[in-house]
C-alpha cells in the first residue's frame, strides 16, 4: 500500500501567520502539529512542543502571543514522505521517537500529509496495554506550577503526567493541556502588570484533564488501537492492581508494537 492511500489533505499554516492563529488552527481541527509553507513550498513544521517552549518562555512575557510570527518557531527540514512510498516506510518514521508528523511532498509541493494516528486503519496492534505502555511519566501535585511542568517536558522529554493531591489520583496533564493551557492564561494576563509574577501562581490544577479515566494493562492493543480511531484522546494513563497510574500508552507506544496488517 502507498502512502497516498492513505494521506490526509494537508491542515498547514503559512510562514507569515501569527503563533496565536496556529493555536486557534489546531484547537479548531483537533491536530498539535501543522505543516508550515511559504509561496507553496514546505518550509518545515511547527508542533506543540514548538509553541510551549516559545509561548512559555519568561523572557517574552511581556509581549503578546499574537506578536510572534509562525516562523520565529518553526522546524526546518523536516523529514518527509513521498506519495509512491510504502506506508511500511512512514510506519518506521512514526517508531522513531521525534517524529509525530510526516509531510507528503511530490517535487518539493506539499500534497498531502499523514500522522500518527493516520496509520491506525492499517496496522495491527500485538499484545496488551500493559507489555506496551511506558512507564516513563512524571507525578506533579495538584498545586504544582505549570511553569514547572513545562520545564520536565521541555528538558527531560517527558510528556506524559499524572496529577495526585495528598497521593491521591486526580487526574493528568497532557501535551495538549499544556499548550492551550499555557496559550489561554498567557493571553489573559498580556495586560497586566508584572507578567512574570502571575505566570508563577498559574498552577496545574487549573489546565489538567480531571478524572482521566485509567485503562485496564490486560486491554489488547488491538482493542485500544479501535478506540483510539474513535476518540480524539493521544494518551491514556493505566491502571495497578492498587487502582493507581502504573504507566501511560499513547500513539507513539501503540505504533512501536505494530505491523502493517494485511
Amino acid at each position: 500500500m502507498d502512502v497516498k492511500e492513505i494521506m490526509k489533505r494537508p491542515i498547514k499554516i503559512d510562514k507569515s501567520k501569527k503563533l496565536s492563529d496556529a493555536v486557534k488552527i489546531m484547537e479548531k481541527k483537533g491536530v498539535l502539529r501543522l505543516p508550515v509553507v511559504g509561496e507553496g513550498k514546505l518550509l518545515g513544521v511547527l508542533t506543540a512542543s514548538n509553541l510551549i517552549e516559545k509561548i512559555g518562555d519568561h523572557r517574552s512575557l511581556d509581549l503578546d502571543v499574537s506578536a510572534f510570527h509562525v516562523s520565529s518557531a518553526v522546524t526546518k527540514n523536516p523529514y518527509t514522505i513521498t506519495p509512491e512510498d510504502n506506508v511500511k516506510k512512514a510506519l518506521e518514521f512514526f517508531k522513531s521517537d521525534f517524529i509525530s508528523i510526516l509531510p507528503v511532498v511530490n517535487n518539493e509541493e506539499l500534497v498531502g500529509m499523514i500522522t500518527r494516528s493516520t496509520m491506525f486503519p492499517i496496522i495491527e496492534a500485538k499484545g496488551t496495554v500493559g507489555e506496551g505502555m511506558t512507564k516513563k511519566f512524571s507525578t506533579l501535585n495538584q498545586g504544582e506550577r505549570v511553569i514547572h511542568a513545562r520545564k520536565i517536558y521541555l528538558e527531560e522529554g517527558i510528556r506524559y503526567f499524572t496529577v495526585k493531591s495528598h497521593n491521591s489520583y486526580m487526574g493528568i496533564l497532557s501535551v495538549k493541556d499544556l499548550l492551550y493551557g499555557l496559550y489561554k492564561y498567557r493571553k489573559s494576563i498580556n495586560a497586566k502588570h508584572h507578567p512574570e509574577t502571575f505566570i508563577k501562581d498559574f498552577k496545574v490544577d487549573e489546565i489538567m484533564s480531571k478524572g482521566a479515566e485509567m485503562i485496564d494493562p490486560n486491554l489488547p492493543l488491538d482493542s485500544l488501537r479501535k478506540q483510539m480511531i474513535k476518540k480524539t484522546l493521544f494518551a491514556y494513563p493505566v491502571a495497578n492492581s492498587s487502582d493507581d497510574v502504573a504507566g501511560f500508552i499513547g500513539h507513539h507506544e501503540l505504533l512501536l508494537h505494530s505491523a502493517i496488517g494485511h
